[in-house]
Parts: structure tokens; C-alpha cells; sequence
């Protein structure tokens, strides 16, 4: 009886934190951050981006990955000058070991 019952409130006590545990969508999962280092490698990249006022709307909020130093870039940017000048970018900022850019052009109507 008193294991049951044990185990009856250990069930009780988890039941409301497993409650507010949940998956990030998967927009939101590329922003996870492994190391202090890598947030802030990746506020870095994402600053040097979102400072360009040459790169439309869609370009500043491209998608930045980093792990280990490593960027990854995903997103749409109007043209393929657009993708170049990013990676031009982010392969400036100071850390960046490697950079992938896996920015799509958008198809104009």
C-alpha cells in the first residue's frame, strides 16, 4: 500500500511540470544555442545582417544556426545578390568558423 501510494504521488507531484514541458515548434528550434559562446556568435551574425539596409525585410530575418562556430543561414532573400552579400556578411563577422548558406531565392511572380 505505501508503495502505491508513494508512487501515486510521485505521479501527482511530475504530472503539473511535464505539463508545462513542451517541444519548440520547428521555426523556433533552429534558435537553439548550445554554448554561451554560440549566442553570442550568433547575435553578432544576426546584428551584421539586420544593419545592412541594403537587404530587404525578408533577408534581415534570415534564420542564423550556430553551433560550434559554425553558421548555418536559411531563409529567402529576393536575388542572388542578396544571398552573396549575406554570406559575405556573416563570413566578416569575427568567429565564424565555417558558414552554410542555404538561403532560397524567391521566385518572382
Amino acid at each position: 500500500m505505501n508503495h502505491r501510494l508513494a508512487l501515486m504521488a510521485a505521479w501527482l507531484l511530475a504530472t503539473p511540470a511535464m505539463a508545462f514541458q513542451s517541444t519548440p515548434p520547428p521555426e523556433h528550434a533552429a534558435s537553439q544555442i548550445h554554448s554561451s559562446a554560440d549566442a553570442q556568435l550568433q547575435a553578432s551574425v544576426r546584428r551584421a545582417i539586420a544593419n545592412d539596409a541594403s537587404l530587404s525585410d525578408d533577408a534581415r530575418h534570415a534564420t542564423v544556426i550556430v553551433s560550434d562556430g559554425a553558421v548555418v543561414l536559411r531563409g529567402k532573400v529576393k536575388d542572388d545578390t542578396e544571398k552573396g552579400r549575406i554570406d559575405t556578411l556573416v563570413r566578416q563577422v569575427g568567429g565564424v568558423k565555417e558558414a552554410t548558406n542555404e538561403l532560397d531565392v524567391k521566385r518572382q511572380p
